[in-house]
């Protein structure tokens, strides 16, 4: 029987980066319907394009109008906005999907070619990306875990003595600092490798090396100098850490809670935090300070936050890795290993990511009924109540839904401003009126005659929309999502 040439087949990469691809894109209608944030970026990025400035007050909800704003992400909402006008949501879900693959494909190429093992180096990378699933959503911190990537393999080059320029750090975070906060991270990742040489320097002078000790120590002082070259200068450090520190508004966000273990989808991380402590324990030799710093300070930040797993899924598995080093020593991953090697020696596999990218992508993008599947849809955004103001516009200042916030003002703004959105309050003051309102608290109607309200848009049954109507206001319109009231003269 004749044999079918090996390099016709993909490798074990090819078939990573078109799984998660493919899965990406499979979820990409939940992942731009997860929250209200993406309307957001939108019309952020529209704005600075159409005016060819970056704002630093706020603009788009009423009650912080005009007041200092920081604009944090303003290079990914320019990045979401040009793709949306050109491809529309289908675009920036086709983009995230590669970036995405090419996140975990670039973690496991680094990692099995270190360590000379592919098979266990794609499953400890697999069960890392799945862990980050849980934060899949339409949002700029997945351009953040591609650059963490980027960063740890840097960083960790950097800490093992290799030849690499210092200047690739200052200059990654300034692109970093502009496109996300999370550029903290990577912050992190290097402070965590400075004070880990540290320790050792203090305990074995002798066999730590003063010059990597030097380019860490520097990389991290250029680091964040850079991290400052932005539109607000210290700004997404004081919002970033202030905001984190504000317990009243992280206690009112979802993401921001602790993992409840006993969640099946939360099964994942605790697996991956549970396999971190059993490799460590058998491990032979002990990882660097450095690495131990990183992987207990990520871990921490795992288990305080929902919203970090992503950053925990990468870090963990590229710290973990190093403790297979012996797994060559078992027969059967040996042989498997050496059958694998034998394969990918013979594999072409930049077309095997290649080809598969570009026809997938293109039909997606290019099949009207396909692309119009990435949209957003009922019940998580008002989508006939918009369409309905759009074509009957209200007068004077609205009450609205929090969570709807973004998208309103995506498609009414400038003639209408919401009064709160899911990204602005950063400070808990319009958090805390939204919340006397919606839950009919002591002072709600005073503060609906502060702001002048004259009409409000809520969800479909809720305690408001009964609370409005009886209290003088009228249902001009309703849907099964949405209805809108407004104040009888």
């Amino acid at each position: 029987m004749k044999k079918t040439p090996l390099r016709f087949l993909p490798g074990l990469q090819d078939i990573f980066f078109t799984a998660i691809f493919l899965s990406v894109l499979l979820l990409g209608q939940r992942m731009i319907n997860l929250d209200g944030d993406l309307p957001r970026h939108l019309l952020m990025g529209r704005y600075i394009l159409q005016n060819r400035a970056i704002p630093t007050t706020e603009l788009f909800i009423y009650p912080y109008l005009n007041q200092p704003y920081v604009p944090h992400e303003w290079l990914t909402d320019v990045l979401f906005s040009m793709l949306y006008s050109s491809l529309g949501l289908a675009g920036i879900v086709v983009t995230l999907a590669f970036l995405l693959a090419a996140t975990f494909t670039l973690l496991y190429n680094r990692l099995s070619s270190r360590f000379n093992l592919r098979l266990l180096t794609l499953m400890l990378v697999a069960w890392g990306a799945s862990a980050t699933s849980l934060n899949w959503a339409v949002r700029p911190h997945l351009i953040s875990m591609f650059l963490l990537a980027v960063w740890l393999i840097w960083a960790d080059e950097l800490r093992r003595g290799e030849k690499i320029p210092v200047w690739r750090f200052p200059v990654l975070i300034l692109v970093w600092s502009n496109l996300h906060g999370e550029f903290i991270a990577g912050i992190l990742v290097l402070l965590a490798f400075a004070v880990g040489w540290l320790m050792e320097y203090l305990f074995d002078r002798s066999n730590t090396s003063l010059e990597i000790g030097k380019n860490l120590w520097l990389a991290l002082l250029l680091s964040v100098l850079s991290s400052l070259i932005n539109p607000s200068g210290i700004g997404p450090w004081t919002t970033m850490l202030g905001f984190v520190n504000d317990s009243y508004l992280m206690s009112r966000m979802v993401e921001a809670n602790a993992p409840n273990f006993q969640n099946p989808e939360m099964r994942v991380l605790l697996g991956l935090l549970s396999l971190s402590i059993f490799f460590l324990a058998i491990k032979e030799v002990r990882l660097s300070a450095g690495q131990g710093l990183l992987l207990a300070g990520f871990s921490a930040m795992s288990l305080m936050a929902i919203r970090n797993i992503h950053l925990y899924g990468i870090v963990a598995p590229f710290v973990l890795a190093e403790t297979l080093g012996r797994a060559r020593d078992i027969g059967i991953v040996d042989r498997l290993e050496s059958t694998l090697r034998k394969m990918e020696g013979e594999a072409r596999g930049i077309a095997w990511i290649a080809i598969p990218t570009i026809l997938i992508g293109s039909f997606v993008l290019l099949n009207s009924a396909t692309s119009m599947s990435y949209q957003f849809v009922e019940p998580v955004f008002p989508v006939r109540a918009i369409q309905w103001l759009e074509k009957n516009p209200q007068e004077g200042d609205m009450f609205n839904d929090l969570n709807w916030g973004g998208y309103i003002a995506f498609h009414l703004w400038p003639a209408q401003l919401p009064f709160a959105d899911s990204m602005s309050d950063t400070t808990g003051q319009v958090t805390r009126q939204y919340e006397t309102i919606i839950t009919l608290d002591e002072g709600w109607q005073e503060i609906l005659d502060e702001y002048e309200m004259k009409w409000a848009i809520v969800r479909f049954e809720s305690p408001i929309a009964r609370g409005f109507e009886n209290n003088g206001w009228e249902t001009i319109y309703g849907d099964e999502t949405a209805v809108i009231l407004r104040r009888r003269p």
